[in-house]
């Protein structure tokens, strides 16, 4: 993971807990915290994997297409 999807995380979930009540924050405890910090981590690289490989997918069916142009060009 980056540190930026780190930090990404580490900075939604303190915006999440400066939503919630300092007593509600006490009964959540920081090990829950550390817990949703890795789950919204996660959350971003599945997300950006997904949109990678379909980045992926479109530069293979453009070099598909140039190869198949470059193959049948009339000079």
């Amino acid at each position: 993971m980056s540190q930026k999807q780190t930090q990404h995380s580490h900075n939604v979930v303190e915006a999440f807990k400066g939503k919630l009540s300092a007593e509600l924050r006490n009964q959540i405890g920081e090990s829950k915290f550390s817990d949703l910090e890795l789950i919204v981590e996660s959350a971003i690289s599945t997300a950006v994997l997904e949109e990678l490989e379909k980045a992926a997918d479109r530069v293979e069916r453009l070099s598909h297409e140039i190869r198949n142009f470059a193959e049948h060009y009339d000079a």
